[in-house]
Order: structure tokens, then C-alpha cells, then sequence
């Protein structure tokens, strides 16, 4: 794997990257320009709507709660060393890739927001919810959103190239060979 930016060809403010990259050499993906830990929100969102069944009605005061960040205003309120470096490096990145990353979030945002929005009114209609009512509204909506920010990751973690493997498909190959040897 190199260690270059998908779009390497920035000029004037390449050796600036490069250098602020190297201050932040465990937050920021060096094949992006993106830190990764930006994308901890959705796996939030993710982790309170599948356990939302299951944890009712304790979790969902903090479901309702959620509320996306911008990339900016995530490592602004951050309390992580390096997030001041993160937003210089995400100014600095190709505006065709940041805007394609921006595209995504969009998505992750309307699916989790959706979700919310439809929970919400469901807890309200209903008083007290149950497990019952949302539990395949939850399931459902968790597998969409779980894909959204597997291709965020993606992006993060190659830039503009495509991964080689899933991680589903890197977990299922990884899990054979381990059945294998022990079948051995």
C-alpha cells in the first residue's frame, strides 16, 4: 500500500500535507487526507438502532438524541490531540474527492436521520414502544446503514482506488482458513 493521497498532485500545498499528515500520523489516513475516528458518529447511530430492541426504553431518549457532525465541527468538539490538524489537512484535500466524501456522509446522515425521525413518530403515536414494534424497522435500517459506512470507510481508508475485498468478504476468507487449519 503506498502512502500517498488519491489525488497527490496539489501544488503549492502538497509538502503542507504531507507535513501535517506526519503530525497526526494515527488520525489521519494518509491515502485520504480523512481521519478515520470522524466516522465513530455513525457507528454510534448504528450500535444505539440495533440495540434499540433490545435496550428499550432505556436507549431511546439517547437515539432520539443523535445528531450528525460535520467534519469540522466533529474534530472542533473533539477532545482528541491532532483534530485542529485533521480540519487543515480535510481544507487542503482535492475538492472533487472531499466533495465525494461529503456525498457519502450525506447518505449515512439521511438514513440515520430518517430513522429517527420515523422511530420518533412511532414512540409517539404508541407511548411506551416495544420491542416488537421496531425490532425489523431496526434490523432493516441498521443493514442499510452499516453498508453506507463500510463505503465511507472505504474511501477513508483507499481514497479513490477500490478496495481489494469487502471486510465481510476479508472476515468470511479469514474464517475458512482458520476452519481449515483446524480441520488439518
Amino acid at each position: 500500500m503506498s502512502n500517498t493521497l488519491p489525488h497527490p498532485t496539489f501544488g503549492e500545498t502538497e509538502p503542507l500535507i504531507r507535513d501535517l499528515i506526519a503530525r497526526a500520523p494515527h488520525l489521519i489516513n494518509p491515502r485520504s487526507g480523512i481521519a478515520n475516528d470522524f466516522i465513530n458518529q455513525y457507528n454510534e447511530a448504528l450500535l444505539l438502532l440495533e440495540n434499540l430492541p433490545v435496550l428499550l426504553p432505556e436507549m431511546i431518549d439517547e437515539l432520539l438524541a443523535w445528531k450528525p457532525k460535520t467534519y469540522v465541527a466533529y474534530f472542533e468538539s473533539s477532545p482528541l490531540s491532532g483534530g485542529d490538524v485533521a480540519i487543515r489537512v480535510y481544507e487542503l484535500i482535492d475538492d472533487d474527492f472531499r466533495s465525494t466524501f461529503e456525498k457519502r456522509i450525506a447518505v449515512m446522515n439521511a438514513i440515520a436521520q430518517q430513522a429517527i425521525y420515523l422511530i420518533r413518530a412511532m414512540h409517539s403515536k404508541a407511548g411506551d414502544l416495544k420491542s416488537e414494534q421496531v425490532e425489523c424497522f431496526c434490523r432493516v435500517i441498521s443493514k442499510r446503514l452499516r453498508i453506507e459506512i463500510e463505503k465511507a470507510v472505504d474511501l477513508i481508508n483507499h481514497g479513490g482506488d477500490e478496495p481489494k475485498e469487502t471486510s465481510q468478504v476479508m472476515a468470511d476468507r479469514l474464517m475458512a482458513t482458520v476452519a481449515d487449519v483446524k480441520s488439518s
